[in-house]
């Protein structure tokens, strides 16, 4: 068909009755899908915005059970000693005694070495009797305490130190020469932790006593001793902490409790 007879047609289908409805229809639609794309309708709000992703929690190892944020401990332990079988030893000295304990936190190694996660410096009270053959010692020692990696609830620690007694024993055990008396000492235990800040201790101890030479003879005696006992690890109170009224039962909690 020729060209012109094509637009001709064209032309004349513009005056035909349907024309004008469907053009006026594509125009309606045309502009609806203009506003969608230019956004919301006036008066209508945003829509809500999407929820962030999800925080990837950390893989770290969680802190140890007996982890301690403070840097003081007390503790108080009951001790038996028998001495030692050896020839010179004949006095066959047994010993119970009590020692409080006031420790400080020195260094925390977050990468252990050598298998020691802590090192303290523990002040030691020693009070006593001989059961056998008698006599009365009280004193004081200094310890250097480093604590082991914890399986589970239970941490191993070694003692090693020294300390100085007065005591009576010297009237009683030809061993003994005057009433001062130095122990060097040392040994190792377990602490386990049935809080995080509460742990039973049992150790064993080896201590040797003499007067270095102050009064002669200065012959000496070496005992073997276990102690058990109990360690309270203090924590900083929290930011806004009140004492607790409460009397018999606030001090069980303190010992004892959660914290």
């Amino acid at each position: 068909m020729p060209q012109a007879t094509r637009h001709f047609r064209k032309v004349r289908n513009v005056g035909t009755p349907g024309y004008w409805r469907r053009s006026a229809r594509g125009c309606i639609l045309a502009a609806f899908f203009m506003v969608l794309s230019a956004g919301p309708l006036p008066g209508q709000s945003d829509p809500p915005p999407s929820p962030p992703p999800a925080i990837i929690q950390s893989t770290a190892p969680p802190a140890p059970y007996w982890a301690n944020r403070g840097v003081w401990n007390l503790g108080v332990q009951l001790g038996f000693g028998l001495q030692t079988p050896i020839p010179h030893d004949i006095s066959h000295i047994v010993l119970l005694i009590a020692q409080p304990q006031l420790g400080l936190i020195v260094h925390d190694y977050a990468a252990p070495r050598w298998h020691v996660t802590r090192l303290e410096v523990v002040n030691e009270g020693i009070f006593g009797n001989a059961l056998h053959p008698g006599g009365r010692l009280a004193g004081y020692a200094l310890l250097f305490r480093a604590d082991g990696k914890n399986r589970g609830h239970v941490v191993p620690f070694f003692d090693l130190g020294g300390g100085l007694q007065r005591t009576t024993l010297a009237t009683r055990a030809p061993e003994l020469s005057g009433r001062t008396q130095f122990s060097p000492q040392g040994g190792g235990g377990i602490q386990y932790f049935f809080n995080p800040q509460r742990a039973l201790v049992l150790e064993y101890r080896f201590m040797h006593m003499s007067n270095a030479g102050l009064v002669p003879p200065n012959r000496g005696f070496d005992a073997n001793m276990i102690t058990i006992g109990f360690r309270w690890l203090r924590r900083p109170h929290p930011a806004g902490w009140q004492p607790s009224m409460r009397r018999a039962h606030g001090l069980i909690h303190r010992l004892f409790g959660a914290d």
